[in-house]
């Protein structure tokens, strides 16, 4: 322990000042070299301590510093995925959108179809009972014509036949005096006007003869003036043949 006495002390300028006196202090020097030593030994753990939490806080933060490469590496994938993800999506909407109007565009086609369908289906059962109608008529006309077909074919003696598909061979016979059962024919096509095929024996106004029927329609009244036609040609045939020859 030591005091401090305040006595006066001169200087050399002969002035009063207050001196200053130590007493005699003891110092135990191996407590303090002991306290040095553990202060020492603290201040060596401690920083070893910390020299360890540094290495291992840099460790640590050279991991985060990896995970966060790691994590925005992902991100931008994340956000590139997303981006893909979201132009998709625009496109598939785009493409929904366009499937839509097509929607609507077929529906509209689908409706009118169906409404054509309607009108041609009304159509077709008009025109369908307009034949039924006409078939009637016809049939009931042919149960009179028949009759008077016949009536007609055995007072001009000829025979109608198919020769084939829309014309019609008609024979004709009692045309020459000496042998009546000597024919005469011609074959006539009916679609889409009426057309001489074949005749036999030829004759000259076999055209002009059509060409009247086409205009008048006159069925009965063609027939005749072809029967007149073969009975003047057998008339001025000579009597030893029976039948004019064809021309060479």
């Amino acid at each position: 322990m030591y005091s401090v006495p305040t006595t006066p002390v001169r200087t050399p300028s002969n002035k009063k000042i207050t001196g200053i006196s130590f007493t005699e202090i003891n110092f135990n020097y191996e407590d303090i070299n002991n306290y040095a030593d553990i202060v020492k030994k603290s201040l060596t753990l401690k920083k070893q301590q910390w020299q360890n939490n540094l290495a291992s806080e840099k460790s640590n933060i050279a991991r985060h510093n990896e995970e966060i490469k790691s994590f925005e590496k992902k991100q931008k994938s994340l956000i590139a995925t997303l981006d893909k993800e979201k132009k998709e999506i625009h496109k598939l909407q785009a493409e929904v959108s366009n499937l839509k109007v097509e929607e609507n565009t077929v529906n509209e086609r689908k409706n009118f179809l169906v409404m054509q369908i309607d009108a041609m289906k009304k159509e077709i059962q008009k025109q369908r009972d307009s034949i039924v109608a006409k078939q009637l008529s016809l049939e009931a006309q042919l149960s009179k014509n028949e009759p008077e077909l016949k009536r007609f074919v055995d007072r001009l003696a000829f025979t109608m036949e198919g020769a084939r598909d829309d014309a019609i061979t008609f024979t004709f016979t009692c045309i020459y005096e000496n042998d009546s059962s000597q024919p005469c024919s011609f074959t006539l096509n009916v679609v889409p006007i009426y057309t001489v095929l074949e005749c036999n024996p030829p004759l000259d106004q076999i055209e002009e003869l059509v060409s009247q029927l086409n205009t008048s329609r006159d069925f009965y009244t063609f027939v005749k003036r072809i029967r007149l036609a073969f009975r003047e040609l057998a008339r001025a045939a000579p009597k030893s043949t029976g039948q004019p020859q064809p021309p060479q």
